[in-house]
């Protein structure tokens, strides 16, 4: 036990170093940025990115979710395959649904005459996203904690670079939108380079039988994760389009740029936290039925940290933002400081949700995630057609928002004691009988 807390430990400061620097190198040039390019164009990049991230979900069906708890590493590789096959048809199809048929509509309903001409942004932008985190998911499985760790570098300076050259150059129009793609596409570059390297051989092995095999055996995440995951990405970016919608892109900037400073890191770390936490808790489980114990090792000192980080800031949230992002940011840092306590209760929430993907739990999954879609909802429409209040909306999120999150600690905490070791056999004797049915049918 001893020793596998040290590994714990190990792998935790690993990703925690690599997300660390990722997290500085954005937070360093968002000055330099904020002061390039006007709030718009970060209202642009917002509306585009909302879409995308709703692409990358529905694409693969979620089945990269099943690489962790893939019964071989054959099996996983397949699922890798499967998922990125699946990106790119439904993506050239969906970018062609979007410009031949919904581009008129969509432009008029979020309020940017020019969107049509950036809509080609969002499927490069969802494949490279994709490519990320099947890598991910593969690394996780792999214990590549230290591939991992230096990815994300790769991941964020990129990006950052990509924003800052386009700006500085003024070559391009909306540089703040090309940079952000040019970015994510040298990442998926790095990342495939990486995987190929790595492990190219298991990759050359995988058959058409195999890709379909992985495609029946995780049927479970198209059915249950992936509408779920979607309607998680939906509760993440409908307040930006509905923003859109019943204000404008300026505010659509303003509340964006609040998510992407202080909202984002804390995804990011908590991100990096739930990749070790669950691949812990994943041999915990398997073993007693049971991951009780490392979620209570770990959620207590998290609370206490956002707890207190949120004691300490929250009063000075418009001052910084001003000092870092110029003073026509103001309006950002009175939006943070409303979001502030739902931003605390998320840092614990995403750290531990692995639990639901460990456990197998995809329905409790999914009916969380009906209610956070729900309570996001309410909150924009209201906030925004009834009361026609920027700032009644943001409170009305964080409110509701937080409730959700704080939902998903209680939900996990409760899932997390499982059945113990008569449940850990039951687990083990029906992938055992799922793994001769797959061999007897090959």
């Amino acid at each position: 036990m001893k020793l596998k807390l040290t590994d714990f430990v190990k792998n935790s400061l690993l990703l925690s170093s690599g997300v660390g620097i990722a997290q500085v190198l954005p937070l360093v040039f968002y000055p330099i940025l904020g002061r390039i390019f006007a709030v718009d164009e970060f209202g642009l990049l917002a509306t585009l990115t909302a879409i995308t991230s709703i692409l990358v979900v529905v694409s693969t069906g979620k089945y990269e979710g099943g690489i962790l708890i893939a019964d071989n590493k054959r099996e996983a590789a397949a699922l890798a395959v499967l998922s990125l096959l699946l990106a790119g048809v439904f993506l050239i199809v969906s970018y062609l649904v979007m410009q031949l048929l919904m581009a008129g509509a969509l432009s008029r309903w979020l309020n940017e005459p020019g969107l049509y001409k950036w809509l080609f942004i969002c499927p490069l932008s969802a494949f490279s996203i994709v490519v990320f985190n099947v890598y991910n998911e593969w690394c996780v499985r792999e214990k590549y904690f230290k591939a991992l760790s230096v990815n994300k570098i790769v991941n964020s300076g990129a990006i950052v670079l990509g924003k800052l050259l386009c700006g500085l150059a003024k070559v391009v129009p909306q540089g703040l939108v090309v940079g952000d793609t040019a970015g994510r596409m040298v990442t998926a570059v790095v990342c495939w380079w990486r995987a190929l390297r790595l492990d190219s051989a298991w990759f050359q092995q995988v058959t058409w039988a195999d890709i379909k095999t992985g495609a029946r055996r995780y049927i479970e995440f198209p059915k249950y994760n992936m509408p779920g995951q979607l309607l998680n990405a939906v509760g993440m970016q409908a307040p930006l389009l509905l923003i859109a919608a019943f204000f404008n892109k300026t505010e659509v900037g303003y509340f964006s740029m609040a998510m992407a400073v202080f909202a984002i890191p804390i995804t990011v770390i908590s991100g990096a936290l739930r990749d070790v936490f669950r691949q812990r808790a994943n041999e915990d489980y398997k073993a007693t039925g049971s991951c009780r114990q490392v979620y209570k090792k770990l959620v207590i000192p998290l609370s206490a940290s956002a707890l207190l980080a949120l004691l300490a800031f929250v009063w000075f949230l418009p001052w910084l933002t001003t000092l870092f992002l110029g003073n026509q940011w103001l309006v950002t840092g009175h939006y943070a400081q409303y979001l502030a306590p739902a931003m605390a209760l998320s840092f614990v929430a995403n750290s531990m949700s692995g639990v639901f993907i460990v456990a197998e739990k995809l329905r409790a999954l999914f009916y969380w995630q009906v209610y956070y879609v729900v309570s996001t909802l309410v909150a924009v429409i209201v906030g925004g057609y009834f009361c026609k209040s920027m700032t009644a909306t943001v409170l009305l999120f964080s409110v509701l928002r937080g409730s959700a999150y704080l939902l998903s600690i209680i939900m996990t905490y409760i899932i997390s004691k499982g059945g113990g070791k008569s449940s850990s056999k039951l687990i083990a004797v029906s992938r055992c009988v799922a793994y001769n049915t797959k061999t007897k049918r090959k």
